[in-house]
């Protein structure tokens, strides 16, 4: 990640080492993280138009770290955070320019993996992998001890898609990990409405797009914007301004 820059990641500011102590990094100050904003928001979820929005960015973001050959491993809104007012950024509304904190910044590479090797190959998957992620948003192939893909990272970013739409996920009260795995896995089939109910019917559309994929395949991201701008019209939701810009 050292030389890696772009919209939706962080400025490195400086790093170094205290010797027998620790190593530190110092990066761009930023907002508050996308779950602390959906636990202030009422019925904590954000509008329609501030989800579908958000939730496109976030996925900039991730494609954005699959071309540079890394894999997150743990999506989820707490790993998201907006900018700071001070930051200045432009964003074009409504044929004005206006100086708001609206950029989304992804965080939190410590579960982060390369998928392609230093002569530019793909890594074989393992026979086993551990369970790398956070249990309420992890992908089925986590639940199992699948090696994780790209269109594994896009099946946690749905789930965060879904929570931060409708305010909830079905299984956020279970406990046991084999228990959620085999919810989300029910989700897929005769019980997508617990998952997808309250939600704009595009987002049904992506699992589909994901099944089509196979582990090395590059998911079909234009596919999955382009049902983000339906959603948008479909639902006649305001995109601009995002809710904590009120």
């Amino acid at each position: 990640m050292r030389y890696f820059t772009a919209r939706h990641f962080l400025g490195l500011k400086d790093r170094g080492h205290v010797p027998g102590k620790f190593n530190y990094v110092v990066m761009t100050l930023v907002g508050k993280s996308l779950q602390e904003l959906r636990n202030e928001a009422p019925m904590k979820k954000f509008s329609m138009g501030t989800a579908i929005s958000v939730g496109k960015q976030c996925l900039e973001a991730l494609e954005d770290l699959h071309n540079v050959g890394i894999l997150h491993r743990d999506i989820k809104p707490g790993n998201y955070t907006i900018g700071r007012k001070e930051l200045n950024e432009l964003r074009k509304v409504i044929g004005l320019l206006k100086f708001m904190h609206n950029t989304i910044y992804m965080l939190d590479f410590g579960m982060a993996r390369k998928f392609i090797k230093e002569d530019g190959t793909l890594r074989n998957p393992r026979a086993r992998a551990g369970f790398r992620g956070t249990v309420k948003y992890a992908p089925l192939a986590c639940h199992v001890h699948r090696e994780q893909c790209r269109k594994d990272d896009i099946e946690s970013w749905l789930y965060m898609l879904v929570e931060i739409t409708c305010g909830r996920l079905p299984w956020r009260n279970l406990t046991d990990s084999n228990d959620v795995g085999l919810f989300k896995k029910d989700c897929k089939g005769d019980r997508f409405r617990c998952l997808f109910g309250g939600c704009p019917r595009e987002y049904l559309e992506i699992f589909p797009i994901l099944d089509k994929g196979k582990f090395f395949d590059a998911p079909d991201y234009p596919a999955i914007y382009k049902l983000l701008d339906s959603a948008l019209r479909s639902t006649r939701a305001q995109e601009f301004p995002y809710d904590w810009e009120m």
